[in-house]
């Protein structure tokens, strides 16, 4: 049984290397290229990467995105080191097609996804926005910052609350 590739040869041959990518960037160009710089990945991960077969890789992602900022550096240093890695960075906007097949848990245009493809463009895997580890940090600090902001801020809240229901119900307001 074949499968189908991600992405026709063509398009992705056609999609941005990620040095062109980083060149276009309207926003944090000068960042992207610093983190990229300033990364270290360890000879083992290196090894490992050499080894593998060819890998295509496709990024979906837009230039003002913190997690894309952190993350495709990571990779970017990883293929500068391993010619079998083949990187091409999109703009997530120009390849909606493609991103509504990796919508995070099915309903969000999370960037950047990385899809990984053997040399026939068949995918091998992705990973959405950040690793898992990181994304339970982000959570459960999300967590410990709100409940702090609450307690912090809880009198002009509860103001401000006051104030919102008074004018849901005298607006006959809705929130969408």
């Amino acid at each position: 049984m074949s499968q189908e590739g991600v992405i026709a040869k063509e398009r992705f041959e056609q999609a941005t290397t990620y040095d062109e990518y980083v060149e276009r960037m309207q926003v944090n160009q000068r960042q992207m290229t610093e983190f990229t710089d300033e990364i270290e990945i360890s000879d083992e991960d290196i090894e490992w990467w050499n080894q593998q077969p060819k890998i295509n890789v496709l990024v979906l992602t837009y230039d003002g995105c913190g997690d894309a900022l952190y993350n495709i550096p990571v990779l970017a240093k990883i293929a500068r080191h391993c010619s079998n890695i083949d990187l091409r960075v999109v703009q997530r906007d120009e390849n909606l097609d493609i991103m509504n097949r990796y919508l995070n848990k099915g309903t969000f245009q999370s960037v950047p996804a990385f899809i990984f493809m053997d040399e026939d463009l068949v995918e091998i895997g992705n990973l959405k926005e950040r690793s898992h580890e990181m994304t339970e940090v982000f959570e459960r600090e999300g967590i410990r910052l709100r409940r702090s902001l609450r307690e912090q801020f809880k009198e002009p809240w509860r103001a401000e609350m006051a104030r919102e229901l008074r004018d849901v119900v005298a607006n006959r307001k809705r929130y969408d």
